[in-house]
């Protein structure tokens, strides 16, 4: 067989991606408190799903908890289309960006989920609750002296840095929902999860107007429109919706990080 270099090298790249996707699964599932892997990691179209079944068999194929099925696996890494593996403009081609944005944006989003359920009008919100969701609160930068640097504070010292929960979450709706891009030359604007996302971001900033007019009523009808956009968007990131009892306690904002022997994490 006569195979290019280029060639090698994409499929190289895929069973990098595979290699990530069963390291995360294993992360998770010890995370659980599990013993043995009982299932398997699979990728669907556009992504690195992580999935447990219950008899070890996907689709037929044998599962990884066998020497035999991992062979197995990585051989059919080897002959998956590129676009199975692909994700996220710079690394489209590659390996999947999905599991890694997953890592590092879902606890910010969830969080954001939870404050802005806070902001229920059936509830009455007190204004302290509008103001922490909205006001710029949320410490991004803390205040530093930079190290050997010779000069006034104007030079040497860097200002604390903080934005709002909303700010904050625009951002990671944005770039998580970007990471489940499956073709580079596409445009964020073309990506259903992006669209989705701009959709709630919208109607938000209506609801926000329909509170400082205090009109209960439209904020009521705007909170409620709101809320069906941001399910929508939630299922297409992987995510369950706002009504589960999941969102009524505050998340940890910090992105799990994944590492495979020594000091090599991602």
């Amino acid at each position: 067989l006569n195979v290019t270099r280029r060639s090698a090298m994409a499929a190289l790249r895929r069973v990098r991606g595979l290699l990530f996707s069963a390291l995360a699964c294993a992360d998770a599932l010890q995370g659980a408190g599990a013993r043995t892997v009982r299932g398997v990691c699979v990728a669907r179209a556009g992504a690195a799903v992580m999935s447990a079944s219950p008899d070890g068999r996907i689709g037929g194929s044998l599962a990884v908890t066998t020497r035999r099925g991992l062979s197995l696996s990585l051989a059919a890494a080897l002959l998956a289309p590129a676009a199975a593996w692909a994700s996220g403009g710079a690394t489209a081609g590659k390996f999947t960006s999905i599991p890694i944005a997953k890592r590092r944006y879902y606890g910010r989003v969830q969080e954001a989920v939870y404050e802005f359920l806070l902001l229920d009008p059936r509830s009455k919100a007190s204004d302290d609750k509008v103001s922490d969701f909205f006001g710029e609160n949320v410490l991004v930068r803390k205040a530093r002296i930079k190290s050997n640097c010779i000069g006034p504070d104007s030079v040497c010292k860097s200002d604390e840095r903080k934005t709002s929960r909303w700010d904050d979450m625009q951002l990671t709706m944005f770039l998580l929902g970007n990471a489940f891009r499956i073709d580079s030359s596409k445009s964020p604007d073309r990506i259903p999860q992006v669209q989705m996302a701009r959709k709630f971001f919208a109607e938000v900033k209506v609801f926000k107007e329909a509170l400082a007019k205090a009109d209960d009523a439209d904020a009521q009808i705007r909170f409620a429109s709101a809320c069906k956009l941001l399910d929508t968007y939630l299922d297409q990131v992987d995510l369950p919706p706002s009504s589960y009892e999941v969102y009524k306690t505050p998340f940890d904002i910090k992105a799990k990080k994944l590492c495979a022997g020594g000091n090599f994490c991602i």
